[in-house]
């Protein structure tokens, strides 16, 4: 059409301005599409001819002998085609309906595929290679092929069905007809499963090819290749597939008549009150307020059986999963809570895991609106679960690991059942961190209510939830939201002093019942401490031992109070005694069996690594036999010698009282040491012990 002219398009609309209207397409004709002329079923079974063993399929499939009565072949030059290829000369195959009669027909030509005749379906169409007898044995195969090559390896009846999709049907039909019939279905290779499943509905044995052959094999190739005795083997052990095992019921009848003879055990926790084990729970906050540093803090305690803010922990194996800060962040944090808590990190070897998925985060992934799934990244985190052993996963944090829509219950519900899965492995403690909005943290709405973002599937899916918030005067409130297990905990309020660590906030007075009090104490007794186990070890070194017991004349007490640096603590008997026995809860110093030159066998105080680290001293190499001595005094060398220097790092190697008010593994509540070194002195004393 020339450029600006007239098109149909436009005529159309104008004819319809004008009145006219198109007319009424011609209706469908209900029901199966009517054969062309010459094209049905009978009409070409009519006027094909009768099949002889010379026909090129037959042929090819070795098939002498087999009946042809019920088989014709299409005469040559008969005008059929299907699919643009002539039938001239093809196999006829009759397809019955289940009452007898003709169905449709599958055409096989010399030269090319089996076609079925269009307009007349095959569906329940089956052809029968001998005759069906009450009680015996029918082979089912897909193809004319395999029902020639059982009927000639056994003599028994063998049904076509025209392919896999009809067998189900066929076989129904068949144990409908002789609920007594033997019946037998030989799939092709790569169809075995769904074959055993149709046999089990309908009480069918199974032939199935041997190993090794490729996929769409069947029972005339081996028969082609192997032979019919070989075929006639392989028929006669045809199984019964084996009933898959029923599943376990998805509503399990609970025990209820006697929960007091054998009672259920208690729930446990990690955390105590705060943190229960196999199950998920959720420590919400805004960022930056210091989440991520308290969950660390919890892994260091649980992974050494610390108090953390006065509250007990299980020791246990612990792994932080960090998928938004990169490993040299948490190393940082890691270093500063060693720091703080004088902790030898390679006490830590072991116990505790940390592991950098910032490159692939997400464990959960949906699009849209559909129900989503777990990655390779949370895969990989079952199988680290496992092979720690952990009692304690730490995730930090949601919006890294979930990679859905918050407000999606039916996503959200998803993610959190898949971190309860990760709890039930080991029966571990799951601890999700996750963000809130900044209007929820800085309003403080979320006090005493909503301390999530999106879906209250958040809230619901989680064991214990717990939230985080920080006060205009910069104190932190830790406030337990939800517990399933039991009461909530009171919420707890801390204080992150400069260059410390997050910890209890107390009066504000000095009395030493107070939690400030106590802290003010546990610092003096820091002092104190570091001061005494250095004179212990000076001792030592001269061969004057500290004495384990009470009331022994060379006691620490007595051992040390000559000494003008003991003098100065101005320290009595009792408060030594309470001293030193909370260096040894904390692991600083130890029993050490020794003979005295009288050959006695008495138990002295030596210092642990940790205690040396703790003291600012270098850790202690193997050493030589040492000089023994008896009551503490200067003495000849024992004839045995004085054993060796311990090896081992003693206790948690933390700075932390276990009882008496302050926090377990710290003396001092985890305050720096009073000991003349500086944060950069301990930390190199740290890193020289981590070494030895």
């Amino acid at each position: 059409m020339p450029e600006g002219g007239t098109g149909p398009g436009t005529l159309f609309m104008i004819a319809a301005e004008h009145g006219w209207t198109p007319p009424d397409p011609e209706p469908k004709p209900d029901g199966p599409r009517k054969a062309a002329p010459g094209m049905s079923p009978a009409e070409v079974w009519e006027r094909s001819e009768p099949a002889t063993f010379q026909h090129p399929y037959i042929d090819a499939k070795n098939a002498a002998g087999v009946p042809l009565d019920t088989l014709r072949v299409l005469p040559a030059g008969d005008g059929l085609r299907i699919a643009g290829a002539s039938m001239a000369g093809a196999l006829v195959v009759p397809a019955s309906a289940p009452d007898g009669t003709l169905q449709s027909l599958q055409l096989i030509p010399p030269q090319g595929k089996k076609m079925n005749l269009p307009g007349s379906p095959m569906a329940g169409a089956m052809f029968t290679v001998g005759t069906l007898t009450p009680g015996a044995v029918v082979y089912i195969g897909e193809g004319i092929g395999q029902a020639w090559a059982t009927w000639q390896a056994t003599g028994q009846a063998a049904v076509c069905t025209f392919g896999f999709g009809g067998m189900a049907r066929i076989a129904a039909q068949l144990r409908l007809g002789d609920p007594t019939a033997r019946l037998v279905i030989c799939p092709d290779v790569g169809k075995e499963s769904d074959a055993e499943k149709i046999a089990l509905e309908h009480g069918c044995l199974v032939a199935t090819m041997p190993d090794g052959w490729p996929n769409n094999s069947d029972v005339s190739d081996l028969a082609l290749r192997d032979g019919g005795d070989v075929l006639e083997l392989l028929l006669e052990g045809a199984r019964e597939p084996a009933r898959p095992e029923p599943p376990p019921p998805r509503l399990r009848p609970v025990s209820v008549c006697d929960v007091l003879r054998h009672p259920s055990p208690p729930p446990a926790f990690v955390w105590d009150g705060l943190l229960p084990r196999g199950v998920a729970s959720l420590l919400g906050a805004h960022g930056g307020v210091g989440k991520s540093t308290i969950a660390l803090m919890l892994a260091v305690c649980a992974a050494l059986a610390r108090l953390l803010f006065g509250i007990g922990t299980v020791q246990c194996s612990t792994l932080f999963v960090s998928l938004e800060d990169s490993a040299h962040i948490v190393r940082h944090r890691l270093a500063g809570i060693c720091k703080a808590w004088c902790i030898d990190p390679a006490t830590l070897d072991g116990k505790l895991h940390i592991v950098d998925g910032t490159e692939h985060p997400a464990l959960f992934s949906a699009d849209n609106r559909g129900a989503g799934d777990t990655t390779a990244t949370y895969s990989e985190l079952c199988k680290l679960v496992q092979a720690t052993g952990a009692g304690l996963v730490v995730v930090d944090n949601a919006s890294d690991a979930f990679g859905g829509d918050e407000i999606q219950r039916r996503q959200v519900r998803a993610f959190m059942r898949a971190l309860a899965q990760v709890a039930r492995l080991t029966n571990c403690a799951v601890l999700l961190l996750a963000h809130v909005d900044k209007n929820t943290s800085r309003n403080h709405k979320a006090e005493g209510g909503e301390g999530y973002s999106g879906s209250t599937a958040w809230h619901n899916s989680a064991r214990s939830r717990m939230f985080m918030t920080r006060k205009e005067d910069g104190t932190l409130t830790l406030e337990q939201q939800k517990s399933n297990f039991g009461k909530c905990r009171d919420p707890i309020t801390l204080e992150w002093l400069d260059g410390g660590l997050p910890q209890v906030v107390g009066d504000d007075g000095a009395d030493p019942g107070t939690a400030f009090g106590q802290r003010v104490q546990g610092r003096a007794d820091d002092t104190a401490a570091a001061a005494i186990l250095k004179m212990i070890a000076e001792f030592e070194g001269r061969g004057q031992y500290c004495s384990t017991a009470s009331n022994s004349p060379n006691r620490v007490f007595a051992m040390l109070r000559t000494e003008p640096s003991f003098q100065a603590l101005n320290l009595r008997d009792g408060d030594t005694k309470r001293i030193v026995t909370q260096c040894q809860r904390a692991g600083w110093i130890e029993m050490l069996e020794y003979r005295t030159v009288s050959r006695h066998t008495k138990d002295r105080w030596t210092l642990t690594n940790g205690g040396r680290l703790f003291a600012g001293l270098p850790a202690a190499p193997s050493a030589p036999s040492a000089p023994s001595g008896e009551d503490g005094a200067p003495a000849k060398m024992a004839q045995e010698g004085a054993p060796s220097a311990p090896s081992r790092v003693g206790g948690v190697g933390g700075c932390a009282r276990a009882e008496d008010g302050a926090e377990q593994g710290s003396l001092s509540n985890a305050e720096p040491m009073a000991t003349g070194t500086t944060e950069q002195d301990m930390g190199a004393v740290l890193e020289q012990g981590a070494a030895a």
